[in-house]
């Protein structure tokens, strides 16, 4: 996300001749004075070292939690290794929970953010590199406030809100989001990208931040460059501490603004939930490990990349689809009665599935079932309608809260409707969105309507069955009087 947007930056800015001065000031500004990290990153290697990659950066990315209001000091809230890797086209991102139990050098058995609380960004990067087996040579921390510096300064990001977000606790953690597309702001934002009340923990935090960060990307395409970025770089340097030189960003940058999302590969160390020494912490294999370390060096490949459908894609991107299972009479497709509704009072035409994969189950809307209607999308000084539908898919191994979501609005050009890859069914083109291992959304449009399904905030729902919900999407007519069962 930096390295696209500096991109942007830069080559919005090639023309003008102190360019190059601007964003030097800016990204030297933000240079770490902590000599401890320097010396960490230039260290001998770890003893766990592994097959060392043979091109490409290893950068250790924390997102520090600093409230000086609290007793304790900052923990390290968010805990990513990027491989950066230009020659090989691909950009990998391994999160690592916070609450992972692991040797601290010095300190024992701990919680990894334990690291950053006692030691600071060097204590981190040694104990990720004894970790993970991976050489660090540059570092990059960022303070959460910059989510909702960034979102205040861009005028908010659009997300998909997978769920309805409620929690009224410590005044830093407040949340009242509705599910369903819309532009998060401030301390929105960074409640949103916070949260860990609810069975997700950690791993929805990391989910969260990272469907954040590719809204912010898919959104870059479509602003006023020369109006926004340069505020969005010094809102996000002001809240950036690291070792990476102007010329480091820049190259990068203009090589990530052009970077293809199949060639982004999304990683998480995944665990065990338990309590040792009378804390919450997750328990991972050192085999697990290992393997979420392989496939965040391991570039996508040819196979990996090329997206399928529920059936075959011919050259000219056409696809024939299995439609088991799926029903086309708007009577009999699931929650009738409330699609009913739903297409009585909403202002344009609308949707529903004839197909929903199994373990899925009606759970929520918006507009409430009593609103009636639609909700508002802020667009500009105005509004537009919408419609979210929210199932929850319940499936053995995943945690429980995991949704599938089917969007519908007015707003034919929002950000959501962006590039990926098109396959076409009877006459419709869909558009799958999504690196090349995880699906986000799958849209299309009709008649003035912008539609999409989305996948669980953990991508639990495989592209097969993303890709037959939307194929199965029928039209729902319009009725005064809505029929009962």
């Amino acid at each position: 996300m930096l390295w696209s947007l500096v991109g942007l930056v830069v080559l919005v800015l090639a023309a003008g001749g102190g360019s190059y001065l601007w964003l030097n000031g800016v990204i030297t500004g933000s240079h770490t004075t902590d000599t401890r990290i320097g010396h960490e990153l230039t260290s001998e290697p770890p003893t766990t070292l592994i097959a060392a990659p043979k091109t490409g950066m290893d950068i250790l990315v924390l997102g520090s939690d600093i409230r000086p209001t609290l007793e304790e000091s900052g923990r390290s809230d968010t805990i990513m290794l990027v491989h950066a890797d230009p020659k090989q086209n691909f950009l990998s991102i391994l999160s690592i929970p916070r609450d992972l139990y692991v040797d601290v050098p010095g300190h024992g058995k701990q919680k990894i953010n334990f690291a950053y609380a006692s030691g600071g960004g060097a204590l981190t990067i040694r104990t990720v590199k004894e970790l993970t087996g991976i050489d660090i040579k540059q570092y990059m921390e960022v303070d959460f406030n910059a989510f909702k510096d960034i979102t205040n300064t861009v005028g908010g990001v659009y997300v998909d809100v997978d769920k309805r977000y409620y929690y009224d606790g410590l005044d830093y953690q407040n949340i009242k989001l509705s599910p369903g597309y819309q532009l998060l702001k401030g301390d929105d934002a960074l409640n949103f990208v916070r949260f860990r009340h609810d069975d997700n923990l950690d791993f929805g935090r990391m989910d969260r931040q990272q469907r954040f960060l590719t809204a912010l990307r898919e959104q870059a395409i479509g602003w006023n460059l020369p109006l926004k970025l340069p505020g969005y770089i010094s809102a996000l340097f002001k809240n950036v501490t690291t070792t990476l030189g102007t010329k480091d960003v820049i190259s990068l940058a203009a090589w990530g603004v052009k970077l293809s999302g199949d060639r982004i590969r999304q990683v998480s160390i995944v665990g065990d939930p338990q309590t040792r020494d009378g804390q919450s912490v997750v328990i991972a294999s050192s085999e697990t490990i290992r393997q979420a370390v392989e496939a965040f060096l391991t570039p996508p490949s040819a196979a990996t990349t090329q997206a399928s459908s529920t059936g075959t894609t011919s050259a000219a991107g056409s696809s024939t689809s299995s439609t088991a299972g799926v029903v086309t009479d708007p009577a009999l497709i699931p929650n009738s009665h409330l699609w009913s509704i739903i297409a009585s009072s909403a202002p344009f035409t609308v949707e529903a599935p004839g197909y929903l994969p199994d373990g899925c189950s009606y759970v929520d809307q918006n507009p409430p079932k009593d609103g009636g209607g639609s909700y508002g999308i802020q667009v500009g000084g105005g509004t537009k309608p919408a419609i979210k539908v929210v199932y929850q898919l319940t499936r053995d191994g995943a945690t429980k809260d995991q949704y599938v979501g089917i969007m519908e609005t007015t707003w034919t050009s929002a950000p959501a409707a962006s590039k990926g890859q098109e396959v076409q069914h009877d006459g419709v083109i869909y558009t799958i969105v999504g690196t090349n291992q995880k699906v986000d959304h799958i849209w299309w449009k009709k008649g003035g309507v912008l539609y999409w399904v989305s996948n669980t905030l953990s991508y639990v729902a495989t592209k097969k069955e993303l890709l037959q919900v939307a194929e199965s999407m029928i039209t729902i007519p319009k009725t005064e009087t809505v029929p009962s069962g």
